[in-house]
């Protein structure tokens, strides 16, 4: 009997030894696990971070661009505006200079007409000497019938000679001038037509120019536009890759079996007893830096450099370092619902890192003044969904 009654005892020995082995392989296993999928999640946020980055120094890139091309296409409204002056001004030149061409012909057609009158008189005079026959000036002076009869005659072929002489010149002169006329109206008139041409290629480039810039930036504006529906998609991706994050750290937690913390629970101090004082509840308070009365989410207690600073609770860090205006800080998931933040801590004062697991009143700091502080304090702040609460009634 005794043989029989051993057996059984010794069967579920070895049961209950198998059994507790294969529950802590199959946890450990899970914790792997989640720790594997935590850092392929931590990953692709990291990936996402550089994909938002890139972003953001494209859309950047592209703001430049649009900067300068508005600053171009000013420059080239403003040279259209002077070209289209000056096609302007040269219109109106050469509506004057064209009204100079018609009066230059028409003194051209007087010129002409007189000349073409002094031409007619000369020839009359040379068909009257023709049909009359040959006879020389000295041949009219020695024909003289006494010597007043000289003088006359002398005064008269005086005459005729001044006469001729002067309808030559004035032939001479007239010619000149009006081929000298003619010719610098025409100068003028084709100077100002090459320049109104040069105005109008110029007023057409620049007109090109101001099209060609539009479209560059419509097409500038567009890319910005796509640029920023990718950039929302990224950071939408990044933000479920976070909550996701969050989800697997409370996986975590509760296989290690912290998860025994809920709102009805407490909290450990912070910090040793009696080695701080309370100098900013959580509420409205005037803001240090400001004056101004402004929400404080959190407790602010006062103590030495280098005091020392406890975990609240079990649970595992998701951010140790650098975090905005609270300098070095440490963030501690607990639970689905409850994190706590330790902000403020000394340089070189933080001891844990993201992804440890922490036990309730494990030192996971030093007291320090980084960030926006203007001394020595650890800010405190436990969040309950995302939203700070009043840690006063929660910590023992």
């Amino acid at each position: 009997m005794k043989k029989k009654i051993v057996f059984p005892i010794i069967l579920t020995s070895l049961l209950t030894w198998s059994i507790i082995p294969a529950a802590s392989w199959a946890n450990t296993s899970s914790l792997e696990k989640i720790n594997r999928e935590i850092e392929q999640i931590r990953a692709k946020m990291s990936q996402q971070r550089k994909n938002i980055a890139a972003l953001e120094k494209e859309i950047s890139t592209i703001k430049d661009q649009q900067e300068k091309l508005e600053d171009q296409l000013l420059v080239i409204d403003m040279r259209r505006n002077e070209t289209q002056n000056k096609i302007n001004k040269l219109d109106k030149q050469i509506e004057e200079t064209t009204a100079e061409a018609v009066k230059a012909q028409e003194q051209l057609d007087e010129a002409i007409e007189r000349v073409a009158k002094r031409d007619s008189l000369l020839k009359t005079r040379l068909k009257a000497m023709y049909e009359r026959g040959s006879v020389s000036y000295l041949e009219v002076l020695l024909g003289s019938t006494d010597f007043s009869d000289f003088l006359n005659r002398f005064s008269a072929l005086q005459t005729i000679f001044e006469q001729d002489k002067r309808i030559l010149e004035d032939n001479i002169r007239d010619k000149e001038t009006i081929e000298a006329k003619k010719k610098e109206v025409n100068q003028h008139l084709a100077k100002l037509e090459q320049m109104y041409a040069e105005a109008e290629a110029l007023k057409a480039e620049l007109d090109r120019q101001y099209k060609q810039s539009v479209a560059v930036k419509a097409e500038l504006k567009k890319k910005e536009e796509d640029l920023h529906e990718s950039l929302q998609e990224h950071e939408a991706a990044l933000l479920a890759s976070a909550k996701l994050e969050k989800e697997k750290q409370a996986e975590k937690i509760r296989l290690l079996g912290a998860d025994q913390y809920k709102t009805g629970g407490q909290l450990a101090l912070p910090l040793p007893p009696g080695s701080f004082r309370i100098t900013s509840g959580f509420g409205l308070r005037t803001d240090p830096f400001t004056g101004r009365t402004a929400g404080h989410n959190g407790l602010d207690m006062a103590a030495p450099k280098g005091t020392p600073i406890y975990a609240a609770e079990k649970g595992v860090v998701i951010l140790a370092g650098l975090y905005s205006g609270y300098g070095n800080a440490v963030i501690i998931q607990h639970n689905d619902e409850i994190s706590t933040l330790y902000a403020h801590i000394r340089e070189g004062g933080i001891m844990v890192k993201v992804g440890q697991v922490v036990e309730r009143g494990q030192k996971i700091a030093e007291v320090g003044s980084t960030g926006r502080s203007t001394g020595n304090h650890l800010h405190f702040t436990v969040y309950k969904n995302d939203k700070a609460i009043d840690p006063a009634p929660l910590i023992r």
